[in-house]
């Protein structure tokens, strides 16, 4: 993977922040139990969704790759390579499915037979909604950092999921704040619902259970995965963090600043506070808020006029943090964790600025994430997923919106949210063309089922003389797809190769007697392609 390292230091700011504070439980002194009893903990539970059942995938319904599912959370995307692409995944295609679960067992292939039913498997992770808040109660009435905010304002400038799976792997997404949004529980003199910026959900209420209830509820809707637990956590936490660390240092190449203040007559006097000359700096707490905040920075050149510093979006905030957190990451977590007085001073942070849902229980949950999380690999273990927006003005100014030309990329990475592996073949990733003569009400079937089909025409396309039965034509490379497909006939199917499809493409012809679609799964045994026959 490439641009691993701010990982880690995304969890200490985040979820890390409990298992941290569960790594301290385990001393149980009197201090300790008295700091996580302040922590305050909402009534979300009947607000969150219970975490589904594990999706069945291609792996888990040929007779050759048995056990995927029970050894194997999330399938491949626990175990196979999710390389970062700018904080997203690199290549949009689908892939092969052969990670590391999807390696054959032949000593328990003997005890399989075709036809057994394949049920889903139980919640093999849970997903985290974490939320970092403007709020700018504990600055200083002058702070910069206090602009266009007021102590009753509680935006959510920071909104991500982290998927925790039971095999001690983890995934993350951001959501851009400016995502456009119909608000859960609003609704407009039409009878729709408000649609806003995302965070927007967050400032509507007036008690933290309540903004934390309708933004979950705003998630969930628009992006269509379950959350699990929440976890809020304020900018003082941050500030707190870097400074008991001792600061971050951060180089810089040329002068920066924030935009200037209207009418300020000093000219590095700025927005968000933030002003730094050209090479290496420790930034204290105060400071490196400022940076990761900054909204338009500007950059100095060699003649002393200053021009605007890469582009003034939301985005490119967000790349500023990540740029920070890459930095920190292998300053900062081996400071947190190498003396037990850090660890004090984290649950005082906790105990100040981090709330969770009741679903979470700060002791025991914390021992058990500090249990599976101390030994994490970030590089290894830790997958950063990216959803692809453009800017967009309709119905909300100034917003972002999903990229219609990223649908797939995009879809893949909620996947992941819903425990669908990367490179896992389901129904929604397997085109199939439907010939013969019962080829349109097949199709409907099989497009309920969640498959991409389509009535083509009364012969498969390439082939002079149809057979009677019914036949699945499949590249070489198209097993999985075409065992996904004949597990959900009755009776299965005979299987046949054909050169121009593709991995996740397949032809079903109808013979005379059209087979029953089934949305159940069952065991199938799909000839290799050497057994295979034009």
């Amino acid at each position: 993977m490439k641009h691993r390292s701010w990982r880690s230091r995304l969890i200490l700011i985040s979820l890390a922040v409990l298992t941290l504070m569960g790594a301290a439980a385990t001393g149980v002194s009197a201090y300790v139990l008295l700091q996580l009893g302040r922590i305050e903990r909402h009534e979300l539970a009947d607000v969150l969704t219970s975490a589904p059942q594990r999706p069945v995938t291609a792996a888990d319904v040929l007779m050759d790759l048995p056990g995927t599912m029970e050894a194997n959370p999330d399938s491949s995307t626990s175990g196979g390579d999710a390389s970062s692409d700018q904080g997203g995944i690199a290549g949009d295609g689908v892939g092969s499915g052969d990670g590391p679960g999807d390696q054959s067992d032949s000593s328990a292939a003997a005890d399989v037979q075709a036809g057994e039913p394949v049920l889903p498997g139980g919640p093999a992770g849970e997903n985290y909604l974490i939320v970092g808040t403007d709020s700018p109660v504990g600055l200083a009435a002058d702070d910069p950092l206090r602009a266009g905010h007021s102590d009753f304002n509680r935006l959510a400038d920071v909104i991500m999921v982290i998927r925790l799976r039971d095999d001690g792997t983890a995934a993350m997404m951001s959501i851009p704040r400016d995502l456009a949004a119909e608000i859960a529980g609003t609704s407009d003199i039409a009878g729709t619902g408000v649609v806003a910026k995302i965070n927007s959900a967050y400032n509507r209420d007036r008690t933290t259970a309540g903004r934390a209830a309708r933004l979950i509820d705003t998630v969930e809707e628009n992006l269509d995965i379950t959350l699990q637990h929440f976890v809020e956590v304020d900018f003082q936490a941050f500030l707190r963090l870097v400074d008991a660390v001792g600061g971050v240092e951060m180089t810089f190449g040329r002068p920066l600043r924030d935009q200037p203040k209207e009418n300020a007559t000093d000219p590095t006097e700025s927005r968000s506070g933030f002003v730094t000359g050209a090479g290496t700096y420790l930034l204290d707490g105060r400071q490196a808020l400022a940076y990761v905040r900054s909204r338009h920075l500007e950059e100095q050149l060699p003649d002393g006029t200053w021009q605007r510093h890469g582009a003034w979006n939301d985005l490119a905030r967000t790349d500023r943090q990540r740029e920070f957190m890459r930095t920190a990451a292998a300053q900062v977590a081996p400071v947190l964790l190498a003396n037990p007085i850090n660890l004090l001073a984290v649950l005082d942070i906790a105990a100040d600025h981090v709330s969770t849902s009741d679903t979470l229980s700060i002791a025991s949950d914390g021992r058990r994430l500090a249990d599976e999380f101390v030994g994490i690999d970030v590089d290894a273990d830790v997958e950063d997923y990216k959803l692809r927006v453009v800017d967009v003005h309709e119905p909300v100014r100034w917003s972002l919106g999903l990229d219609p030309q990223r649908a797939e990329h995009n879809q893949r990475v909620l996947d992941v949210f819903r425990g669908i592996g990367w490179d896992d073949v389901v129904e929604s990733r397997v085109r199939v063309q439907v010939t013969g003569a019962a080829r349109h009400r097949v199709a409907a079937a099989l497009s309920e089922l969640g498959f991409d089909a389509v009535a083509a025409g009364a012969v498969p396309e390439g082939i002079g003389d149809p057979p009677q039965g019914t036949v699945v034509y499949l590249a070489p490379q198209g097993r999985l797809a075409a065992g996904l497909l004949a597990s959900h006939l009755v009776p299965v199917p005979d299987f046949a190769g054909h050169a121009q499809l593709d991995a996740t493409t397949v032809i079903l012809h109808v013979g005379d007697e059209p087979p029953r679609v089934d949305p159940g799964y069952r065991r199938v045994d799909v000839p290799s392609a050497d057994r295979l026959v034009p």
